[in-house]
């Protein structure tokens, strides 16, 4: 309807309409709603049954390497030798605790992992054990230990630069162990670098010899496992003053000779 002038007069009800049609949009979208998230859940469990039936049973996702993190390209091969994955079958299907159950048990490795990269990869991740020190056995082979007095390999000789442990006693005890192993935790990398000869005695008294000046050696008598940090320090200082032997066993009165 127009009014004078040849304006347009609003119609009554358009208000009404308008809102009507809000109420049915909504309505419907409501009514797809439900419909919507059914459709996207049927498309994950597809994708999701696609992926497993990619990975267990088809050879599209076959196991095809091994790659071998944490230690030199020169040791993988030591690596994938113990893991022994195996290889040309699905890669879900390849059971990762029993290779992580076969390093484990190789000794070599203080911290194992193992997972599955797709599409065609087993991931062994591991860190090497640094051997620390050498101690005879009754058999008379040698036990390569490491920081943490952990025995993880057993050969005829000590490795070079692996100090050799002697005691007084016919073995060296778990406990001359550890306290030659806090003897040599305590003192700087580079200086523990130059030890050798570590012997413990029957009361887990420990003594070694260490690089002078030049290829001058001097025996350390460091005794037990306390005041690590300050006997640490003696040795350092001493080093450089006169006589073949430090005596640090008493750090309150270290004593050259």
């Amino acid at each position: 309807m127009l009014e004078r002038g040849g304006t347009r007069r609003r119609v009554a009800g358009t208000g009404l309409a308008s809102s009507r049609t809000r109420f049915e949009r909504r309505a419907a979208a409501a009514r797809r709603r439900p419909r919507l998230v059914a459709g996207v859940l049927v498309a994950l469990l597809l994708v999701a049954g696609l992926v497993a039936w990619l990975g267990w049973f088809s050879t599209v996702l076959t196991a095809s390497r091994v790659e071998v993190r944490g230690v030199a390209p020169a040791a993988a091969g030591q690596v994938r030798a113990v893991a022994q994955v195996p290889l040309g079958g699905p890669l879900m299907r390849v059971d990762t605790d029993a290779v992580t159950a076969r390093l484990v048990a190789g000794r070599a490795w203080s911290s194992v992992s193992v997972s599955r990269s797709l599409p065609d990869t087993v991931v062994v991740t591991v860190t090497p054990r640094v051997a620390v020190l050498a101690v005879r056995n009754p058999r008379g082979e040698v036990d390569v230990v490491d920081r943490e007095g952990f025995t993880f390999r057993t050969v005829g000789t000590a490795p070079d630069g692996v100090p050799l442990v002697s005691s007084g006693a016919a073995q060296v005890t778990k406990a001359g162990v550890d306290a030659a192993l806090a003897a040599l935790g305590s003192l700087s990398p580079s200086l523990r670098g130059d030890v050798s000869g570590v012997s413990v005695s029957t009361a887990d008294q420990v003594s070694f010899t260490v690089k002078a000046k030049g290829e001058k050696r001097k025996t350390v008598v460091w005794g037990g496992a306390d005041n690590g940090s300050r006997k640490a320090e003696l040795v350092q200082i001493l080093l450089t003053q006169p006589g073949s032997t430090i005596d640090v066993s008493v750090p309150s009165s270290p004593v050259t000779r």
